[in-house]
């Protein structure tokens, strides 16, 4: 898998015509997911004789940043909540030694010894 900066520079890379298409492939696809600013820079960038190298690079990088963060988040999410299932398991397992504990024979006499 390669890293946010190895994707821009391969992305760097390409010809103008290739990331212009690429950028506007992204702003098009969130537009169309009713993301508002993805509608106002698609409305400002169609109106432009040519997209400045910049405003194409700032596109590519922001959409490929919102995806690592997302992808952090889903991780540390599925973390927590394997975190969370280990500690219910360890809780499961404790309360099982206190029930066998309460059960075992030898137990049960010794409380009987004991009245």
């Amino acid at each position: 898998m390669l890293s946010i900066d190895q994707k821009i520079k391969e992305f760097n890379s390409r010809s103008y015509d290739e990331r212009l298409e690429i950028s506007m492939n992204i702003i098009t696809n969130l537009k169309d997911r009713w993301n508002t600013q993805a509608q106002e820079l698609y409305d400002k960038i169609s109106q432009m004789e040519k997209v400045p190298d910049a405003v194409i690079n700032a596109i590519f990088q922001d959409f490929y940043d919102s995806v690592e963060r997302i992808q952090r988040e889903k991780i540390q999410s599925e973390l927590h909540q394997f975190t969370k299932a280990w500690a219910y398991m360890e809780q499961l397992r404790e309360k099982e030694r206190q029930e066998r504990k309460r059960e075992n024979a030898d137990w049960i006499l010794d409380m009987i010894d004991d009245l």
